[in-house]
């Protein structure tokens, strides 16, 4: 069985030429200006900061991204998505490798472990930052919405593999499950604004419980019940 803990959980580190195992040189434009506009925001983003760091020119970056204004929305979308492919990637691998459902639970346990964990807080905010951007910004609505799409078809492959089993419910829909469960991770920052709440622990409880009713699975065992 393929295990879940394995899966990244740094901030774009190392150097521009390992993010999310592409060697793609827009993943790598990309990249910088993630990470120019997590310590300055949006207004930081120069042209010729963002070449200097990518080992780019600026015809590079017009061709691939038009102007700047594109080269932030696509920056953005990227700061939404980051880390979350790698993370579907590692569940659809370690659920197509299960033998029976009680295989599916553990995975599926583990994977939620992971996604309310405390160290992917870092990442459950910059989403949230990012969403509040799109509010105003059309341009960056459409990207998001075509990104999440996207992430939502492949989230949903895993999810159909295993309703066709008879692991889990098939009354549900596994892409827009997929978006649900994305908002329901992101949803934890209401807890985490002050950082780490003291009752953090009865959110992930409730949360939890929804997500294995919907799926019409165990609730993991340390999971204590909530009293009425």
């Amino acid at each position: 069985m393929i295990s879940l803990t394995k899966v990244r959980v740094h901030k774009y580190g190392g150097s521009v030429h390992a993010v999310a195992d592409s060697q793609l040189l827009r993943d790598q434009i990309l990249h910088v200006v993630a990470k120019i506009i997590d310590k300055g925001g949006e207004k930081a983003v120069r042209i010729r900061d963002v070449c200097v760091a990518s080992k780019t020119t600026p015809p590079t970056i017009y061709r691939i991204f038009g102007d700047r204004t594109g080269l932030i929305v696509a920056a953005q979308s990227y700061r939404f998505t980051f880390n979350q492919t790698d993370l579907i990637k590692s569940f659809a691998a370690a659920v197509y490798s299960a033998k029976n459902k009680s295989e599916f639970v553990k995975i599926a346990h583990q994977n939620l472990n992971l996604m309310f964990s405390l160290k992917r807080q870092d990442f459950r905010s910059m989403r949230l930052e990012v969403l509040g951007s799109a509010q105003s910004n059309k341009k960056l609505a459409v990207e998001i919405n075509n990104a999440q799409s996207i992430a939502n078809e492949f989230g949903a492959q895993p999810i159909r593999f295993a309703q066709a089993r008879g692991w889990i419910n098939d009354d549900f829909d596994p892409e827009i499950y997929i978006a649900w469960l994305t908002g329901m991770v992101n949803a934890r920052v209401i807890i985490e604004l002050n950082g780490k709440h003291p009752k953090s622990n009865e959110w992930d409880k409730i949360a939890m419980r929804s997500i294995c009713v919907v799926l019409d699975i165990p609730e993991p065992k340390k999971v204590k019940r909530i009293k009425n």
